[in-house]
């Protein structure tokens, strides 16, 4: 992501920098709004070019800071480790002295971490690893329908994974559902009209059609706007400076949205004029952007591999609806 998607939070009168905000927070936000960074809140005091300038509200009551952008997700290899860890915690008969020796952990944290790792198989029946996954469904307090998958793949193939299924179901159901995918698993909220067998829900991407459903999904993401942005500035379709000065990001937003209007009308038309699927064009940005959600904020071809070695029977399914909520962690 550009340097425009995040503001640098300094606070005053240090003049040291605290942390960041999404760019569309710092924008929507005014000066005397109090926000939490950490454990502490902060309340601004005025919002610069790149930067917001706050003190410390002392214990004001504060709002919680929304991100649009995503941060990296765990890549495949640290995913295999973990999840590798987890079994070995969960089937080794000395699990804390393991964790003791090999993760350097003191005794607390390594009963900690035993004690997690045992509930989730208390509750699941088994451990979910990179050759396991689990389809998790229960209800909430509530009253609602969760639907936990634990794919410990990383959260680029798991947010592919997330989107694609929320679509799926969106055109299935015609029903628009919440999704959300961690580097463990992904949940997705369900309602009374989503009745079906568990089990069904492993199969309802296959290779065949996931990068068209993905690509559709994609397209209404925060991640396509933000990646959009980064691409026309990048190809200068979208100047960064004028005049020896940069350009203030909301100005570079409004005028990256006004080239997105002009070569890529069905993304930003009203969705109650659009029969059928949105129409994609052919145009250089418009393919970088979509590469850059498919392969970099998402990893299109880990969620090919896994449909493949489900279809092949070489990655066990489990299926389980359980009753009591908290046991099994995602």
């Amino acid at each position: 992501i550009p340097d425009t998607a995040q503001y640098q939070v300094i606070a005053e009168p240090e003049g040291s920098v605290i942390g960041s905000l999404d760019e569309d927070y710092a924008i929507e936000s005014m000066a005397g709004d109090i926000v939490l960074l950490g454990s502490t809140s902060w309340k601004i005091r005025r919002i610069e070019p790149g930067r917001v300038r706050v003190e410390n509200a002392h214990g004001a009551a504060p709002s919680i800071p929304f991100w649009l952008g995503a941060a990296p997700g765990r890549t495949r290899e640290l995913s295999a480790e973990v999840a590798q860890l987890r079994h070995d915690i969960a089937e080794s008969p000395d699990a804390l002295q393991l964790l003791q020796r090999d993760c350097g952990l003191d005794r607390a944290a390594a009963e900690q971490a035993q004690l997690y790792v045992h509930a989730g198989k208390a509750a699941l029946g088994v451990v979910p690893t990179q050759d396991c996954i689990v389809a998790e469904r229960f209800f909430d307090d509530g009253g609602g329908m969760q639907l936990v998958i634990h794919s410990p793949f990383g959260a680029r193939i798991n947010k592919a994974w997330g989107l694609a299924l929320r679509k799926r179901f969106c055109r299935t159901f015609n029903f628009e559902l919440q999704a959300a995918a961690t580097d463990n698993g992904l949940v997705l909220s369900l309602s009374d009209q989503h009745s079906f067998p568990l089990e069904v829900v492993f199969s309802f991407l296959n290779t065949h059609t996931v990068e068209h459903v993905l690509t559709q999904a994609l397209l209404a993401s925060p991640m396509f706007g933000a990646r959009w942005k980064w691409n026309a500035g990048r190809a200068l379709a979208v100047p960064r400076f004028s005049g020896g000065r940069k350009v203030p990001p909301p100005i570079q937003r409004m005028r990256s949205d006004d080239l997105l209007a002009s070569v890529f009308p069905d993304q930003v038309a009203c969705a109650e004029n659009l029969t059928g699927e949105i129409r994609i064009p052919k145009h250089p940005l418009v393919d970088e952007t979509i590469s850059n959600c498919l392969h970099e904020a998402m990893d299109l071809d880990g969620l090919v591999d896994i449909l493949d070695r489900m279809g092949e029977g070489t990655l066990r399914t489990v299926s389980v609806d359980t009753r009591e909520i908290g046991r099994a962690h995602v």
